[in-house]
């Protein structure tokens, strides 16, 4: 017997939290010297408060789960007689999974009889919650913890993620982009269409004039990439702005026919950096190592540390 844990960076919903029996690590955020967990921010309430803060430009602080709290949280697990699969944040934006890594061979030492496997997603946001939806469902079909953990570590290249921001000042903030090409963009209302490579780290894939059109070029590049879609529930992640993510899903309706769209909130810890109005979208594609290979030689790496 296994449980599957994962980080409140995945942004899966409630019903699938529920559904699942899924346990979360919770990244933190502060708000003045207000400390907040990112799992408490998954009630709309919460997302929609924080949402507000941040388009009031708040002061806003993020905080990664530390070695200690992974260790509390796993320990128990263990205790009642349950191996862990722990499927993490990617490595290249957060220290999360590289502290949950760190509490597991601890424990390993101390429970020999146990098993415990982290896989990085290498993935953010529903990205990392589409990868963990597939654990589950694997889990439920009968697969071991190894057969789970493999099956993940060759799939989670083929999960594509697309994101758009309506404003470039917090790529700016967060130090992804220059104040100048800030200011140029912002001018020329140029709105950024991004990917995570396969080495987890956030990229540029090009630019175009103005929010729709951001919009219709994420669409395109679905249609374009997308694998045996009518089997397919496509993950749309939204910075407040559910309009705009379902007007997405019409659009990738147009082109190609899905199974169905879940939407929910991109977290606090990862809206601190992409801002309010963000929109990213996730599915199973075309192999993301074929096309980060080609363009991140030309692309700017957005790809600092989120925490």
């Amino acid at each position: 017997m296994f449980t599957i844990v994962t980080d409140s960076s995945a942004n899966l919903t409630n019903d699938l939290i529920r559904k699942y029996d899924i346990k979360i690590a919770s990244l933190s955020y502060v708000i003045g010297s207000d400390l907040y967990s990112g799992v408490d921010a998954y009630s709309e309430t919460s997302l929609k408060n924080f949402y507000a803060r941040l388009r009031q430009k708040d002061d806003i602080t993020t905080s990664c789960v530390n070695e200690e709290e992974f260790y509390e949280l796993f320990k128990p697990l263990l205790e009642s007689g349950n191996d862990i699969l722990y499927i993490g944040f990617s490595s290249a934006l957060s220290a999360t999974y590289k502290n949950a890594a760190l509490a597991a061979e601890r424990l390993k030492k101390e429970f020999p009889a146990r098993k415990i496997i982290a896989v990085d997603s290498l993935l953010a946001s529903l990205g990392e919650g589409l990868l963990v939806t597939t654990a589950c469902e694997l889990k439920a079909e009968g697969k071991t913890i190894e057969e789970v953990a493999d099956a993940l570590e060759s799939q989670k290249m083929n999960v594509n993620s697309l994101f758009t921001v309506k404003t470039l000042s917090y790529l700016c903030r967060g130090g992804r982009i220059s104040k100048l090409n800030m200011c140029l963009g912002t001018v020329a209302d140029i709105k950024p269409v991004m990917y995570v490579n396969e080495y987890g780290k956030l990229v540029s894939s090009g630019k175009v004039i103005g929010r729709k059109r951001s919009l219709t070029e994420i669409a395109k590049k679905v249609a374009a990439n997308i694998i045996s879609p009518e089997t397919q529930t496509i993950y749309i992640s939204h910075g407040d702005c559910l309009d705009d993510a379902k007007l997405l899903a019409e659009m990738i309706s147009k082109q190609v026919k899905v199974e169905g769209f879940l939407f929910n909130y991109v977290d606090p810890v990862i809206g601190v950096h992409s801002g309010p109005d963000t929109i990213a979208v996730f599915f199973y594609g075309n192999s993301r190592v074929k096309s980060a290979a080609t363009e991140a030689v030309k692309s700017r790496n957005y790809g600092g540390a989120i925490n």
